[in-house]
């Protein structure tokens, strides 16, 4: 006889790390301005961040509804094979999120991911932001997108996370990295 756990369900939780870093902390590294995102990002990595902070998201129900629809063998949609491409980042975290969210509350600002990894568990999107990016803004919401955030009228272009954090002033002295680790667990 099989046995089975009727108690086991599969939970999906985001982290995110954000790491700030001020122009006094990389002003000294060789040839800064010359390497490309990727190199910047796998630089910053080695230093140690002026500021930093972790929080966790909601998934939403865009993205359920995307996992359970993938696992359907008669599905040969073309939204069956997206991944993430974007990072949008708002201003009102104070408005709170759910997991009904389509957009963030504030959407002011987008990037695409720098670097995504994945180890068949956790799928982590790096995004760099360096010191001329965003600037202006004060930011505290954030979330991955399947594409660029500005079609989200889009069939296969959806928020698949949505987080807040404390407020991040940026300026042109601040370059900031945010590591969103989305993790497949049994629980």
């Amino acid at each position: 006889m099989k046995s089975t756990n009727a108690n086991s369900t599969l939970s999906l939780t985001g982290r995110i790390d954000r790491k700030t870093y001020t122009d006094s902390t990389i002003n000294d590294i060789d040839s800064w301005d010359s390497l490309t995102k990727s190199e910047k990002l796998d630089t910053v990595r080695e230093l140690s961040p002026d500021d930093s902070e972790t929080v966790y998201n909601v998934t939403t129900d865009r993205l359920h509804q995307y996992f359970v629809d993938n696992l359907d063998p008669e599905n040969t949609s073309t939204e069956s094979n997206l991944s993430v491409e974007y990072l949008g980042l708002g201003t009102d975290a104070g408005s709170g999120t759910t997991t009904a969210d389509t957009d963030l509350n504030n959407r002011v600002y987008s990037e695409t991911i720098t670097d995504a990894a994945d180890n068949g568990k956790d799928l982590l999107a790096s995004t760099f932001i360096d010191s001329t990016e965003g600037n202006g803004e004060t930011f505290d919401e954030l979330g991955l997108f399947t594409g660029d955030p500005q079609n989200l009228s889009q069939d296969g272009v959806f928020l698949m996370n949505h987080a807040t954090f404390s407020p991040v002033q940026k300026d042109n002295t601040k370059t900031v990295v945010f590591d969103v680790t989305l993790t497949f667990s049994d629980v």
